[in-house]
């Protein structure tokens, strides 16, 4: 009574959330502050489209759903790369331990670029000065089985941006839950990210009239998410898990994802997904798995066409043991 009593709960929390907070959508756009925690760090779920909310493979899956963790075996150590746009890099590493019916995880993302020349009204083409942009992030994370289909999840984050010689560090926070419904392996999901108050960054500055002011402040980048997923076909050569997703930001549109993965010999992954309203509409993504030690290595990679800016690569080695 009381696991079913703290299921609802969990549900209607994160459900009356998402609705406070998504009601504005796409009239809000671009009025988010730490937006680079909307970027997938995982190679695994970008060849899906981030449609990630409902698939158990490794410890990257706590980004995107906090309860993910206590459903994995052991203890999972994921190394990620991305190739951003314009010679931006984006580094991930996440870590999660399972033991009995709770988990506990970590993750340390870093988004940066290499030092770019200030130009100015008088000096265009360069004035002789540098900067840089960097954001990154520590979490914690912890989840709970209060069942053998159910699990919740909660993560916090310590996020920093800095920008010249400005800089803005607050706390973001993540809900999640995961339920395997019985039939087959079709599984819901439903999270929401990266919530917390509004920030802005430290110290003031001098208006036209003098006065010196706090800098304004930015509400997080929201999301609610609610995906799920199944195998729909499986012999002992091929294997077919199919995902469906809906994104709710808050400071955007609602975005589709339709995912599709085809598994071969257990050893050989190719992932493919489509997504509706954004600039990233397909998404492309192979893997190769291999048992060693009586742990399964994981090599995944993941190449996403942007409508305008190019291409972005993404490359993670994972370990389960």
């Amino acid at each position: 009574m009381m696991k079913r009593r703290f299921l609802q709960i969990a549900f209607a929390l994160i459900l009356s959330f998402s609705i406070a907070f998504g009601a504005l959508g796409g009239q809000r756009a671009g009025t988010s502050i730490y937006n680079f925690l909307k970027i997938d760090p995982s190679a695994s779920s970008s060849g899906l489209g981030g449609a990630y909310t409902a698939i158990v493979n490794d410890a990257s899956g706590i980004h995107w759903n906090p309860a993910i963790a206590v459903q994995l075996e052991g203890t999972s150590v994921v190394l990620s790369h991305l190739d951003w746009f314009d010679g931006i890099g984006y580094e991930y590493f996440a870590m999660s331990t399972t033991t009995h019916s709770m988990a506990f995880g970590m993750e340390i993302g870093a988004l940066h670029m290499d030092a770019m020349e200030i130009t100015t009204e008088y000096n265009p083409y360069g004035s002789g000065e540098y900067f840089t942009y960097a954001d990154y992030y520590i979490g914690l994370n912890a989840s709970l089985k209060m069942s053998d289909r159910f699990s919740f999840g909660v993560s916090a984050r310590l996020v920093r941006e800095e920008y010249l010689d400005l800089s803005t560090t607050s706390i973001v926070m993540d809900l999640g839950t995961f339920y395997m419904t019985g039939f087959r392996d079709l599984t819901l999901a439903v999270a929401l990210l990266n919530f917390g108050t509004p920030t802005g960054p430290a110290g003031e500055y001098e208006a036209t009239d003098g006065s010196m002011r706090d800098y304004e402040t930015f509400s997080p980048p929201t999301t609610f998410h609610i995906g799920s997923a199944m195998t729909v076909y499986e012999n002992d050569v091929l294997s077919l898990l199919t995902t469906v997703q809906l994104n709710h930001p808050v400071d955007n549109a609602e975005t589709y994802i339709l995912g599709l993965q085809t598994t071969l010999l257990k050893t050989f992954d190719i992932r493919a997904a489509y997504t509706i309203g954004t600039d990233i509409p397909f998404s492309l993504g192979i893997g190769f798995s291999a048992e060693r030690w009586n742990s399964g290595l994981k090599i995944d990679y993941a190449f996403r066409p942007h409508r305008y800016l190019g291409i972005v690569n993404q490359i993670q080695i994972s370990y389960n043991f």
